[in-house]
Protein backbone atom coordinates (compact mmCIF):
# COMPACT_ATOMS: atom_id res chain seq x y z
CA UNK A 1 0.00 0.00 0.00
CA UNK A 2 1.54 3.15 -1.20
CA UNK A 3 0.80 6.53 1.71
CA UNK A 4 1.84 9.96 1.69
CA UNK A 5 2.65 9.84 5.39
CA UNK A 6 6.45 10.28 4.40
CA UNK A 7 6.12 13.41 2.31
CA UNK A 8 3.82 14.77 4.88
CA UNK A 9 5.86 14.50 7.73
CA UNK A 10 8.88 16.02 5.37
CA UNK A 11 6.57 19.19 4.69
CA UNK A 12 5.45 19.87 8.12
CA UNK A 13 9.22 19.17 9.38
CA UNK A 14 10.35 21.70 7.26
CA UNK A 15 7.60 23.92 7.23
CA UNK A 16 6.31 24.33 3.50
CA UNK A 17 3.45 25.43 2.79
CA UNK A 18 1.08 23.91 0.47
CA UNK A 19 0.79 27.01 -1.37
CA UNK A 20 4.79 27.06 -1.79
CA UNK A 21 4.29 23.84 -3.57
CA UNK A 22 1.27 24.85 -5.97
CA UNK A 23 3.12 28.37 -6.46
CA UNK A 24 6.71 25.80 -7.67
CA UNK A 25 4.17 23.34 -9.64
CA UNK A 26 1.98 26.63 -10.88
CA UNK A 27 -1.38 24.95 -9.91
CA UNK A 28 -4.09 25.76 -7.59
CA UNK A 29 -3.60 25.07 -3.74
CA UNK A 30 -6.84 22.57 -4.10
CA UNK A 31 -4.55 20.75 -6.83
CA UNK A 32 -1.96 20.32 -4.48
CA UNK A 33 -4.45 18.75 -1.58
CA UNK A 34 -5.70 16.17 -3.62
CA UNK A 35 -2.65 14.97 -5.10
CA UNK A 36 -1.13 14.54 -1.23
CA UNK A 37 -4.15 12.93 0.01
CA UNK A 38 -4.20 10.82 -2.94
CA UNK A 39 -3.98 11.31 -6.55
CA UNK A 40 -0.06 11.43 -6.04
CA UNK A 41 2.35 13.74 -8.05
CA UNK A 42 3.31 13.12 -11.93
CA UNK A 43 7.24 11.63 -12.32
CA UNK A 44 7.19 15.11 -13.81
CA UNK A 45 6.50 17.06 -10.44
CA UNK A 46 8.39 14.77 -8.21
CA UNK A 47 11.49 16.11 -10.78
CA UNK A 48 10.60 20.04 -10.14
CA UNK A 49 9.58 19.52 -6.60
CA UNK A 50 13.37 18.14 -6.04
CA UNK A 51 14.91 20.76 -7.83
CA UNK A 52 12.99 23.59 -7.31
CA UNK A 53 11.94 22.84 -3.32
CA UNK A 54 15.08 20.47 -2.69
CA UNK A 55 12.57 17.83 -1.22
CA UNK A 56 14.06 14.08 -1.46
CA UNK A 57 12.44 12.04 -4.37
CA UNK A 58 12.49 9.04 -1.37
CA UNK A 59 9.55 11.38 0.41
CA UNK A 60 7.08 10.48 -2.51
CA UNK A 61 7.45 7.24 -2.99
CA UNK A 62 6.88 6.16 0.97
CA UNK A 63 5.63 2.42 0.85
CA UNK A 64 3.95 0.22 3.35
CA UNK A 65 4.61 -3.25 3.02
CA UNK A 66 1.99 -6.17 4.46
CA UNK A 67 3.59 -8.97 5.99
CA UNK A 68 1.40 -11.92 6.33
CA UNK A 69 2.28 -15.04 8.30
CA UNK A 70 2.10 -18.43 5.93
CA UNK A 71 0.96 -20.85 8.11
Amino acid sequence: MLTNSGLVSYLVVHKIRQKTIADALDVSVSTVYRKIKGLGFTQQEVFLLNQKLEIPVHTFYDEIIEISEHE
